[in-house]
């Protein structure tokens, strides 16, 4: 059904053509206006707006292409249909809708093409003049919105500042989260992957040279053997191709070990920024730790920058991670050389200190007790008290935009309070800084690490029965590997619920090996619980990519996590340690 009230113009110096498609039209249900020359075309636009025009090529003013032209340039929007029954060859009608015609008919006309073709056109007008419309009350809808936002922040900017700084802290926090949870996501995955290289590597390599390391002592291979790649230090052993293309390869897998090795690394300073990192913690004295990294931390400082390193002999051994550590160091560096850009100097001084009941204003947040301080000073531009007070912060900076992260403080002081230990600034404008660091003493007995006590030069094995639950394929197939070679006895599941099933159908089970992600609606932790309801004290080792796994420390603070990618002597270390556990 037509609109009585759409207006078609038709324009043909023929009276009995114009008439035809008039009449065609009109009983159609369209109100028809005529013309029978292009000017009088042209007035009839001007005085009110068709909304089709059906314009005939021959007229006997103008030529109706640039008839076509000329509405085109005054009302873009109205759709021109062209017929002719003179003009009809495919280069003049080319030349029609190059001159801005929408469609053309050739004459004579049926009338249902021709009604069909207005109806088409009309309908593209409509959905244009909706599209229009619809972009107009969008610009208007973005206008009234930006008044509103620009309203809502003149008013933001006018209210307390203790508001505005507690909205400030909410919206650090919460991208903070998605960054660590994002972070840690990546991480899983990444880890996973670098699980499976790993672990591919380390076989190889003892397939290669070290036959040992499989835990087949009939398979030894002593350094005089040609197997050995230690053999290639004798004349006979050099002039076989064999061993030169052995050597050779091995060379290749310790090269992309030391890369997993960096890789694994990467991933735990990724994950420091946002505090969402497991520390790894080891025994150490921070002076070995900070000769260890020097010669980088005098790469990022430059030539510009004087640095010197003060050492107090004896100092206390700290539980810190290592990798960390080394990474809280370097922000602090790159932050003191960022605040001397002319030049200066950076000292690093470590020392003993004990701090009593009374302890002085500076290091208040610290319980009484021994602690090794870490000073940093640096001949800086300073902080102002408001500048130092958020210094710690995550996302406050006070670099120029795209020079800063505002993360590199923030990463140490998270690092530093989840290692028990405190940290300060002592600073004034144009007179330097000073960060102190504060970290427990660890005393030599009973002050272990994650990782297992001791290094073992040969790996640790046995002959129990362990269950792997990793829903990766290609993990859980390598753990297998890993684990039959160490010469124990392993079973499969890849899943919480197909686990269970094992440890009702085999009483023999000693360890139950499991990732913590796990599918099917159960995780890791949750799987410990219901083995050990089925079976008390069944002995258990958890495993995964994640960083920051939540334990449940409550209920069961004895189940160990072995972080992802790890090592196969580590694996047998913490295999070994799991089984013997009282």
């Amino acid at each position: 059904m037509t609109d009585a009230r759409t207006r078609i113009l038709v324009v043909d110096d023929d009276d009995g053509g114009r008439y035809l498609k008039a009449h065609i039209l009109r009983k159609s249900g369209y109100a028809v206006v005529e013309a029978a020359s292009g000017a009088a075309a042209l007035e009839q636009c001007r005085d009110a707006e068709p909304d089709l025009v059906l314009l005939d090529v021959v007229l006997p003013d103008v030529s109706g292409v640039e008839i076509c032209r000329q509405i085109k340039a005054a009302h873009a929007g109205v759709p021109v249909l062209q017929t002719s029954a003179a003009i009809t060859t495919a280069h003049d009608r080319a030349l029609s809708l190059v001159g801005g015609a929408d469609a053309f008919l050739i004459e004579p006309i049926e009338p249902e093409e021709l009604v069909a073709t207005a109806k088409a056109l009309l309908r593209m007008r409509a959905a244009e003049q909706a599209l229009r419309r619809m972009n107009e009350n969008l610009e208007n809808a973005v206008a009234e919105r930006t008044r509103e936002l620009t309203d809502a922040y003149q008013r933001l900017e006018v209210e307390a500042a203790e508001r505005r700084k507690a909205e400030e802290v909410l919206w650090h926090a919460q991208k903070l989260d998605a960054v660590g949870q994002l972070t840690g996501g990546i991480a899983h995955d990444f880890n996973n992957l670098l699980a499976v290289i790993v672990a591919s590597l380390e076989m190889i390599h003892a397939a290669l040279g070290n036959p040992q390391a499989l835990g087949t002592p009939q398979a030894v291979v002593t350094p005089q053997a040609p197997g050995h790649p230690q053999a290639l230090g004798n004349p006979q052993a050099r002039g076989n191709p064999q061993e030169v293309m052995r050597s050779k390869m091995l060379r290749l897998v310790k090269t992309a070990q030391a890369a997993t090795d960096r890789g694994a690394k990467l991933t735990r300073q990724l994950l420091a920024f946002a505090r969402r990192s497991t520390l790894r913690p080891e025994v150490i004295t921070i002076d070995e730790a900070i000769v260890a990294c020097e010669p980088f931390l005098r790469r990022a400082l430059g030539e510009a920058v004087t640095f010197r390193i003060t050492f107090e002999p004896g100092l206390w051994p700290c539980r810190i991670d290592p990798v960390q550590f080394e990474a809280a160091l370097l922000n602090l560096v790159v932050n003191a050389r960022d605040a001397m850009p002319g030049g200066g100097d950076l000292e690093i001084a470590t020392s003993n200190v004990t701090v009593g009941d009374a302890a002085p204003h500076r290091t208040t947040g610290l319980d009484a007790g021994d602690y090794v301080r870490l000073r940093l000073t640096d001949t800086g531009t300073g902080m102002d008290p408001d500048v130092a007070t958020r210094a710690f912060e995550p996302f406050f900076t006070t670099k120029d935009v795209g020079k800063g992260t505002g993360l590199g403080l923030s990463q140490v002081y998270g690092f530093v309070k989840q290692s028990g230990g405190h940290v300060t600034i002592d600073t004034k404008p144009g007179c330097g800084t000073s960060f102190l660091i504060y970290l427990p003493r660890c005393e030599a007995v009973g002050c272990v690490s994650e990782t297992y006590a001791g290094d073992m030069e040969i790996a640790p094995t046995g002959t129990e029965t362990v269950l792997v639950v990793e829903d990766n394929a290609d993990v859980r197939e390598l753990a297998r590997a890993t684990i039959s070679g160490l010469g124990y006895r392993v079973l499969e599941a890849s899943s919480g619920p197909a686990a269970l099933d094992l440890l009702k159908r085999d009483d023999g089970i000693d360890l139950l090996f499991s990732d913590v992600v796990l599918p099917l609606g159960m995780n890791g932790f949750e799987l410990v619980h219901k083995a050990r309801a089925m079976r008390s004290g069944l002995r258990a080792l958890m495993t995964s990519g994640y960083a920051n796994i939540q334990r449940p420390g409550t209920e069961r603070p004895d189940v160990p996590l072995l972080l992802k990618p790890y090592r196969r002597d580590e694996l047998a270390q913490r295999i070994r340690l799991a089984l013997d556990r009282a």
